[in-house]
């Protein structure tokens, strides 16, 4: 049996629909195939962590609205990577955390400018800066204290959120390990 064959087999067996030959030989498969035997008792410890679960019924339609959402999106591959789109955003995630570590360390920073004569020119550059970044902190703080605020009294409405959320993240992470070990095993 070849290994693309297994996982189809392990997908069923996951699903409960696997037929006694069909088990039957995807256990003779995985005695013999590391990689395979690897990715059944991955599943199955999947499968054991979700059976002790306790399951809330989904909003009526959700799956609907869900299928919808999956359908519109393009389909993923090795040739949907774009390469520039995460340059941008590794680029804007650095620039971010500096500016980050420029904020903490602001009072150092100044004190440190005020210290040489010649960083004058840019001392007058980052006060007005700061400024800024500190007024759009108090709003942004402000923002989060009002949502915080809208969370804590909408709390008891948002349990299966979380159940929900959990279980995407989970699917993802299956998606992505499945791929990895199937570009490994090639």
């Amino acid at each position: 049996m070849e290994c693309e064959k297994a996982g189809d087999l392990m997908m069923k067996y996951m699903d409960g629909v696997l037929t006694d030959a069909e088990a039957a030989s995807l256990n003779r498969h995985i005695q013999t195939c590391g990689h395979c035997k690897e990715d059944f008792l991955v599943y199955d410890g999947i499968m054991n962590d979700f059976s002790d679960m306790t399951l809330s019924e989904a909003p009526e339609g959700f799956e609907r609205r869900v299928m919808a959402i999956i359908a519109q999106l393009p389909e993923m591959g090795a040739k949907s990577v774009n390469l520039p789109v995460y340059g941008i955003i590794g680029v804007f995630s650095l620039l971010l955390s500096l500016g980050f570590i420029l904020v903490m360390n602001k009072e150092a920073m100044l004190s440190w400018m005020y210290q040489y004569p010649e960083l004058e020119p840019l001392r007058n550059l980052f006060v007005p800066a700061s400024a800024a970044v500190d007024d759009i902190s108090m709003q942004v703080s402000s923002a989060l204290a009002q949502m915080s605020s809208y969370l804590r009294q909408a709390g008891s409405n948002l349990s299966y959120v979380t159940l929900i959320l959990f279980g995407l993240l989970a699917a993802a992470q299956f998606v992505i390990y499945r791929r990895e070990r199937a570009v490994a095993h090639k």
